[in-house]
């Protein structure tokens, strides 16, 4: 006779991999999911009138729906994140065994070539080890050996499930998204998806949830957040990289790509040996390049709609407000820290091996003969960065009359601190 639902083989083996999660582990056991008050910033934002805030009148009832019905899928899939998770600590435990030794944190505003700089540094493939966007956007090791064993069956049988699948998360963010920020299924990605996917927080949550005041809380990691809720991020992080790292890290460093500032106070508590590399530009080519990124992305994540201009012009001030104060304040130090290095968009862009270079000098590494090839054969890409980028930005005086003013006023003291 067929077994009875208690008897079933898998419904135990369910019943298993939870107890154990309950009772055997030293980690939280909701880690995947987002922090209470990550919860209460999305729901408010979707659920509370604010007269305060002229856009929301305008966030149409159908996308408000939308991402409703979206936040409800994802909590419903709740106990599966956890099973998912557990499972990875029950059949691959030693991977908390990683030691995370001298990584290196690339952190820098949005559009100031930090993407670049990380794929040229991840050409040191003997050296470092970061984290792609399908190991970000489901930190789950039995996926991805998973994903690995259908790549081997592409590589054995020609069969195309990883281009496929690469395909279909191409086509989602759509052709305007994919010009602005390319991705592939191999490539460096930042950490940012992390912890905006999951825990709903940092500044890239502006490309997922088109609201200025969700996207302001979320965003102040440090603010925001209290001593738990940070400890909570921090941990999740932790386990997340060294996941990567287990799987294929062969004894690498990590090197790590994000737009966190207030993040890395925590990251530099956590990992003592960790060297930052800042990325700074003119703020009056970030604004309007990180403006059109945002509003196209957020248009795709949340159903087609995108905040007002003027609601949106507004929301990217005060952004740079806040974000360029975090940066000054963390690398300020900079001067007598040995572990903190600040690079121009204008100086790598027209010598990246020379940036580089002076990166590795500033750690205290060599730059291998393999590595520097790696560089040299990279030149032409890197020399025509973006030169059929297949978009175009808007004028900061389209966006707003005297913009331009505006910023110059609001980011002096970033200019020079930075000497742009």
């Amino acid at each position: 006779p067929p077994p009875t639902m208690i008897g079933s083989p898998s419904v135990l083996f369910v019943f298993s991999v939870f107890t154990w999660r309950a009772f055997g582990v030293s980690d939280p056991y909701t880690l995947p999911l987002p922090p209470l008050k990550s919860v209460s910033i999305r729901l408010r934002a979707l659920l509370s009138p604010r007269p305060s805030n002229p856009s929301y009148a305008k966030f149409p009832l159908r996308n408000r729906l939308f991402l409703l019905f979206r936040a409800a899928v994802y909590f419903l899939m709740s106990p599966f994140w956890i099973f998912m998770w557990t499972l990875d600590d029950l059949l691959f435990a030693d991977y908390k065994k990683v030691e995370l030794k001298s990584p290196v944190f690339l952190v820098g505003g949005f559009r100031t070539g930090s993407t670049s700089l990380h794929r040229a540094l991840s050409l040191d493939t003997s050296r470092y080890c970061s984290p792609r966007f399908v190991e970000l956007a489901m930190p789950f090791l039995t996926l991805h050996y998973f994903l690995d064993w259908l790549e081997s069956l592409d590589s054995r049988f020609g069969t195309s499930f990883i281009p496929s699948i690469e395909a279909s998360f191409q086509r989602v963010l759509g052709p305007e998204c994919m010009a602005r920020h390319p991705m592939s299924y191999h490539s460096a990605e930042e950490d940012d998806v992390l912890h905006a996917a999951w825990h709903l927080a940092g500044w890239y949550v502006g490309t997922m949830f088109p609201d200025a005041d969700a996207w302001r809380e979320a965003g102040q990691m440090r603010a925001t957040y209290d001593e738990g809720q940070r400890s909570k991020m921090s941990r999740f992080y932790r386990r997340s990289v060294q996941k990567v790292l287990y799987r294929r890290g062969e004894g690498r460093q990590l090197l790590s790509k994000s737009h966190l500032i207030e993040f890395m106070h925590a990251v530099e508590e956590e990992f003592p040996g960790a060297h930052f590399v800042g990325t700074v530009r003119d703020p009056k080519d970030t604004f309007v390049s990180w403006y059109a990124l945002a509003q196209a992305a957020s248009k795709v994540m949340a159903g087609g709609w995108e905040l007002p201009r003027e609601a949106a012009v507004s929301a990217h001030l005060t952004f740079w407000d806040l974000f360029s104060g975090a940066e000054m304040s963390f690398f300020s130090s900079r001067s007598t820290s040995s572990n903190k290095t600040v690079v121009s968009f204008k100086d790598y862009i027209a010598d990246q091996e020379g940036t580089v270079r002076r990166i590795y000098e500033a750690m205290g590494v060599p730059v291998s003969e393999k590595f520097g090839e790696a560089l040299r054969d990279d030149k032409e890409r890197h020399e025509n960065y973006k030169a059929k980028r297949g978009y175009k930005n808007p004028e900061l005086e389209e966006l707003r009359p005297g913009l331009g003013k505006v910023i110059d006023e609001r980011m002096e003291a970033y200019r020079k601190e930075f000497g742009l």
